[in-house]
């Protein structure tokens, strides 16, 4: 599996930025051509966000959350695990949560871990990203 911190906010930052509502705005694509995660369905992708969505904002810590696309033109669908780690308090960028996600679709596999931090207006957002 391959697995680097720039493909994972990438990846991660290319499809969502998280409200508390479970709902999210996209942003472009960066960087995308190695993840698996480009390979979901348009159709599905309003689901996927909410899925992310639903994890940060209710996902107990270390408890799996899995989601699957439908599958498109012969290719099997895409498989998503994610792992939310505990809520934690910083100075700087209030209350944050890592996620680790495990992403294949057929033979190929993405791993990734990001960390989300909430903002005053409830979206999440990774950690870093301006």
């Amino acid at each position: 599996m391959h697995t680097t911190i720039i493909q994972a906010a990438a990846c991660a930052a290319s499809l969502l930025l998280l409200s508390a509502g479970a709902q999210a705005q996209a942003i472009p694509f960066v960087l995308l051509d190695q993840s698996v995660l480009v390979h979901i369905p348009a159709k599905d992708v309003p689901d996927f966000k909410s899925f992310v969505g639903k994890t940060l904002n209710e996902g107990a810590a270390d408890t799996v959350a899995e989601w699957s696309s439908s599958a498109r033109a012969g290719k099997p669908p895409v498989k998503v695990v994610l792992t939310p780690s505990a809520r934690i308090q910083t100075q700087s960028a209030g209350q944050c949560r890592q996620l680790t996600g495990q992403v294949s679709q057929g033979r190929s596999a993405n791993a990734w871990n990001v960390l989300f931090c909430q903002q005053a207006n409830g979206h999440w957002k990774i950690s870093g990203l301006k």
